[in-house]
């Protein structure tokens, strides 16, 4: 079963479960999107999911939950006996993640600056360009490059 129609599918059961119409169901979603959603047209984005949920009294994984087990044949259950499974795997199920992601610099970038603090030391302590290529094994016009920057 697609996604889509997976959606469609607990959508509908979840609005007759709690006795709304598409009109109910439709605060910050549009009564013709939650139609277009039911009628397998068109699928939410993140925003009307989380909103639709709200509207249901329905936590969102929940909802999402019903969503992922239609679309594998699996209980609700399963799927999120699965997920509990997966971030317990991670580590990541007692902790709550911070809202900025600590980026970490590509290893290019990475190298290049360790080999910039290579040249400026070496040049502090005296060495040309040319003995600094020999010494770390750099082409010249790496070490030219290096060289002119500070650190």
């Amino acid at each position: 079963m697609s996604v889509r129609t997976a959606f469609a599918v607990a959508l509908k059961l979840l609005r007759t479960k709690r006795g709304l119409t598409q009109h109910e169901l439709s605060k910050k979603v549009t009564q013709s999107h939650v139609s277009r959603i039911e009628n397998e047209m068109t699928s939410p984005s993140l925003e009307a999911i989380i909103e639709l949920a709200r509207v249901l009294e329905l936590s969102p994984v929940a909802l999402m939950a019903l969503v992922c087990g239609a679309q594998d044949a699996l209980s609700a259950g399963d799927v999120l006996k699965i997920a509990e499974k997966d971030l317990q795997d991670m580590a990541l199920l007692q902790d709550s993640i911070p809202l900025e992601i600590e980026e970490t610099p590509h290893p290019r970038i990475t190298a290049a600056a360790k080999m910039r603090e290579e040249v400026q030391a070496l040049k502090e302590q005296g060495f040309s360009q040319a003995e600094i290529a020999r010494k770390l094994g750099m082409a010249k016009t790496t070490v030219q490059r290096h060289w002119h920057r500070s650190i």
